[in-house]
């Protein structure tokens, strides 16, 4: 099987990239892909933009045109959402093209396509890109490609935690179109993982990009350990975005990541709508110093990242899984899946189903009833790293009787205190003045409670 398994890896296709698609090639680029692996992928528009054009997404997965199999992954890619920045452009199209035709060649590219459902955007903005110059390095300016057609910049649209209190329409009535499309495909998909391609420096840059901090320094979001080795595997499958210096100008990214703000503040931004809305979680990768380089360059762009992609799409196969039923075996749609000790929750999909991908180590989860009323037992897990490859399994039954004989079973260390899980909270600076109580802090508080409730019982 080994040897079968080479010879058939040995037969592998690769992508060449000779230039550019403008509007027009890359719709029949993707057209041309659907009509030729039609069994496997196909072609949805998500929206249009200020100037009519079609938002184009190319969803590839073994049995793309049937109901998607209950507890398949939902992963997206999206680029160009700077029209001037384009290599993730490109790099979009021979990933789809990459996929599409070694299916029947690689077992790799075949159990990727098989287990997840992969969803591509290889423009968001293509308003931008047709305005946008081949050979321009730089350029953030009105006129440069950078905006959409309302000359709005996309990455600084997107609803922040000033609206979390907000409805998906009142989101969307205030949008730009672009971003009017992804809010509703963000909310009606559940999405469990994201890239946004970019262009400009040589990077993977993680939550928060915002923060009530000043620049330069961290803003540490809820799941900051797992944002961090979801940045560090795909940095160090790339070429050399590990190396961290010596690639684009002055830039100096240890191991060849970042958080967000400690790069620079961006408000609006979609990778922290993603984490603030949704299950969802996204990273920023920039994946060349020149925006808009020429075609010469492009060729080497795809060999430096193709093992990055493809080890990002088989990430969503890790961390845990599983379905929240009622005693009676119906699915729960928008339970909620607590992890002990991280101030963030999931929800489940309309069919029950829940992903929660999570940095190596042991953890105890839980199911609760939307509104609260029914919660589960903890149950301790063990995560395997972020290339593995493997999921944890953890199915719950919500149940009046589950709720009442509820106890805490976990192994838990201190690290990992027994306390409810919160919504997101608002990006919070490190080393700030709010900063983040650790876990012994809880415990000591925890305990001064007990104390004072007793002896109050006691008077």
């Amino acid at each position: 099987l080994s040897q079968l398994a080479g010879l058939l890896a040995s037969k592998t296709v690769d992508v060449v990239l000779a230039d550019y698609h403008n509007y027009t090639q890359l719709m029949d680029e993707l057209d041309t892909l659907v009509e030729s692996y039609s069994d496997i992928s196909r072609l949805y528009i998500l929206g249009a933009t200020i100037e009519e054009r079609d938002i184009p997404v190319i969803q590839i997965s073994q049995g793309v045109r049937t109901d998607r199999v209950r507890l398949k992954p939902m992963i997206k890619l999206i680029a160009n959402m700077h029209g001037n920045e384009a290599v993730g452009r490109e790099l979009m199209l021979a990933l789809s093209r990459y996929l599409l035709q070694n299916y029947e060649r690689d077992p790799r590219v075949a159990k990727i396509v098989n287990e997840t459902d992969i969803h591509i955007v290889p423009s968001l903005n293509p308003d931008g890109f047709e305005n946008s110059t081949k050979g321009i390095c730089l350029g953030h300016h009105i006129g440069s490609g950078r905006h959409n057609g309302n000359l709005v910049d996309l990455n600084r649209a997107f609803p922040s935690w000033d609206n979390l209190s907000e409805t998906k329409e009142e989101l969307m009535a205030k949008s730009e179109p672009e971003v009017a499309a992804v809010i509703d495909w963000i909310f009606s998909q559940p999405f469990v993982l994201s890239a946004n391609f970019h262009d400009g420096a040589v990077v993977a840059n993680y939550p928060w990009d915002d923060s009530h901090g000043p620049e330069r320094e961290k803003s540490i979001s809820p799941d900051d350990a797992t944002f961090v080795e979801l940045a560090t595997l795909y940095a160090t499958k790339h070429a050399n975005m590990f190396q961290g210096v010596g690639l684009c100008h002055e830039d100096n990214f240890p191991g060849g990541i970042t958080n967000g703000a400690e790069w620079y503040i961006v408000k609006g931004g979609m990778q922290d709508f993603n984490y603030l809305f949704s299950n969802c979680m996204e990273l920023t990768i920039e994946v060349s110093c020149c925006k808009y380089p020429m075609e010469s360059e492009l060729q080497s762009h795809w060999n430096h990242n193709k093992e990055s992609l493809l080890s990002y799409l088989e990430v969503v196969q890790g961390g845990v899984r599983g379905f929240v039923m009622t005693d009676k075996g119906e699915p729960v749609s928008n339970a909620v899946i607590e992890v002990n000790g991280i101030q963030k929750n999931v929800t489940t999909s309309y069919f029950g189903e829940y992903w929660r991908l999570l940095s190596p180590g042991k953890y105890c989860i839980r199911a609760m009833s939307p509104d609260g009323s029914l919660t589960t037992e903890w149950v301790q897990i063990n995560v395997t790293p972020m290339d593995s490859k493997k999921h944890v399994r953890a199915d719950f039954t919500l149940s009046p009787v589950g709720t009442q004989n509820s106890v805490n079973t976990c192994d838990l260390e201190h690290r990992v205190p027994v306390a409810p899980a919160a919504p997101p909270a608002s990006p919070v600076a490190a080393e700030s003045g709010a900063h983040q109580i650790n876990a012994l802090e809880q415990i000591a508080i925890f305990l001064v409670i007990q104390i004072v409730l007793l002896t109050n019982n006691c008077i």
